[in-house]
Parts: C-alpha cells; structure tokens; sequence
C-alpha cells in the first residue's frame, strides 16, 4: 500500500519546522496580514465554582464600622511567576536570505509529530475591591449585599450593592465610605480552539493576540448628612451567554430619583475611572504556499497594536442636591 502524496509532502515540511531539526532550505517570507485583536477575553472557570455572600443590614446610633477585601487571581493553566505562557508552537522560518526567522504554530500536523498538544496559551486575571466605612456621632443605616461567583456568571463574578444614610447627632458627626473595583487582564497570545468567546475571528487565524488591560473605578464619600447609593460588578470568567469582560460603577446621592432619603446631602463626594488598555495583533509570517506545499503551517508573531489610557473624577462638595455617576468597561470580540 502506497502513502498518497499529499501525506508524504505533509509530513515532509512539518519536518522542517521542527525547532530541534532546522533544515537549511530557504523559505521566502512575504506574508503581511494580521490577525485582528478581539480586545480582552475571559479567562477560562475553574471546574468548580466558588460562591461567597454576604447581607449586611445596621440600623445604629452610634459609630458603625465596616469593611471588606477581596484579591482574587486566575490563571487559564496555572498560577505561576510571569513570564505568562504563550501558546502554539515556537518554530522557525526563513527569510529570502536564508536567515531564520522565529514565530509560533497552531498546526496540529506538528504538535502530532512532536507527541504533544497545541499549547493554548495563558490568560490571568487579578481582581480587586475594597471598602471601608467609617460613622460616628450621628444614626447609620447600612444595607449591603455582597456577592462572589467564580463560575460561569452573566450578570458579575463580583457584584455588590450599597446603601448608606446617615443622620448626625446635635448637628454633629460624620460618615466616610470609599470603595474600589479593579481588574488587571493580562494574556499572551492564545490558540483561538481554547476560547469560547472568539468565534469571529477570521478563519484563517489560528491565534488571539496578547492584551493587557487594567480598569479602575470607585468612589469617596464624606458626609455630615444624607445618604450615598453605590453599585460595583465586574464579570472577567468565560461564559458562552456573555462574551467578553465588563465592568460596572456608578454612585447616586441627593435625590429621592436615587435614594429613599429626600434630604439634600451635605459634604463630598466624589467618583473615577481609572483605564490603560493594550491591544496586540498577530502578524502572519507565513510563507506563500507553494504546489509543492499546499498544506504549509501558519506562522505569527505578536506586536502592539494600540494603546489607550483614560482617566475621568468628578467631585462634588457642598450642599449635594443630585450628584449621580455611571461608568461602564467593555472588552470583547467584535461581532
């Protein structure tokens, strides 16, 4: 029984580009297209899920203190020192000198001839929220829900309510409550099959570029009188229902529109957002496929693509009669 051609000429030119056997044709390089960057994708669940809840209801005259932390990391393979892993296969090319060129491979040719599976790539996210509240000298009502999801969640893995009021004694008295939310995403470039969220890149682009994105909101209140609403989520966990990563922020006070208190706040708030955001691309540097090489493996490198950085507070001191904020991230696939 004979071995048809077009195996024979497969298994040929894997050969060639595996990294411990460098042959020395000369293989021309002239390919410039791009893989498209699909902005930030979730990173992968756990296979189980962790849930945390907490319902926090105070009526008091008196002083009232209360906080909570959150740090949370998740890696799409494992937690370890950076560099992240990139994923595909480090192979080598030839320009038209003859001079190696070094880029990674999805081909599932190579990774069969190597005895090992396409490496996916990393994504990691650290996720962070902290709150402290602090009144004294006067009557605090505080209702607080707090709730962590590591699985598949549409709505937030982090999603919290707060409503503060507070009522001073003998004209006296205060309330201080700040709160944040962050994400840092970071990815080195990924093989698209791994992903649930990136079924709209071309179908000739076997990767999804690196990325690293870092968002921050939050907010800071001061007052003598009145009351403050608050609501954080961030949802960075794949899930086929919702594609992507987001985040949610926003701050109301001074308004019974916002709030079951009608008095006018007095003293300060304030709220921000906080963004840097990387994009990369996959340049193509596959050579031109040949009759001879029909099937010749794809090969990209990473580059950067774009680069923002935003930042944006609003404060308000005084006689507050409405201050309201909304702000709100979103990184995904275009569709």
């Amino acid at each position: 029984m004979t071995t048809p051609l077009r195996s024979t000429r497969r298994k040929d030119r894997v050969e060639r580009l595996t990294p411990s056997i460098l042959c020395p044709a000369m293989i021309i390089i002239t390919a410039l297209a791009v893989c498209p960057s699909p902005a930030a994708v979730p990173v992968a669940p756990t296979p189980d899920a962790i849930h945390l809840s907490s319902i926090t209801t105070v009526a008091c005259e008196g002083t009232v203190d209360h906080g909570n932390t959150l740090s949370w990391q998740q890696s799409g393979t494992s937690l370890h020192d950076p560099p992240l892993d990139a994923g595909g296969i480090y192979s080598v090319w030839f320009d038209e000198e003859g001079n190696p060129v070094y880029g990674w491979t999805a081909d599932p040719a190579l990774a069969n001839l190597l005895g090992t599976p396409v490496p996916p790539g990393e994504v990691r996210y650290t996720a962070g929220y902290s709150a402290t509240l602090l009144a004294g000298q006067g009557t605090t009502e505080l209702e607080k829900n707090m709730k962590i999801n590591s699985g598949k969640e549409n709505s937030g893995n982090v999603d919290t309510r707060t409503l503060l009021s507070f009522i001073p004694s003998n004209g006296h008295g205060d309330a201080t409550f700040s709160e944040d939310l962050a994400i840092d995403a970071a990815a080195a470039h990924t093989t698209r099959e791994h992903s649930f969220s990136c079924t709209f890149l071309p179908d000739d682009c076997p990767f999804i570029p690196p990325f690293c994105e870092v968002v921050e909101m939050g907010s800071k209140s001061d007052i003598s009188q009145g009351s403050v609403m608050t609501s954080a989520r961030t949802r960075f966990v794949d899930s086929q229902g919702a594609p992507g990563v987001s985040m949610d922020y926003s701050v109301a006070s001074g308004n019974p529109a916002f709030s079951n208190d009608p008095r006018v706040t007095t003293g300060s708030i304030e709220a921000h957002v906080r963004a840097w955001l990387g994009e990369g691309r996959m340049r193509n540097i596959t050579p031109p496929h040949t009759e001879d090489f029909p099937d010749y493996p794809a090969g990209f490198v990473p580059m950067m693509a774009s680069e923002i950085a935003y930042s944006e507070q609003t404060t308000a001191h005084g006689a507050i009669e409405l201050f309201s904020k909304d702000m709100h991230y979103r990184s995904g696939v275009r569709g």
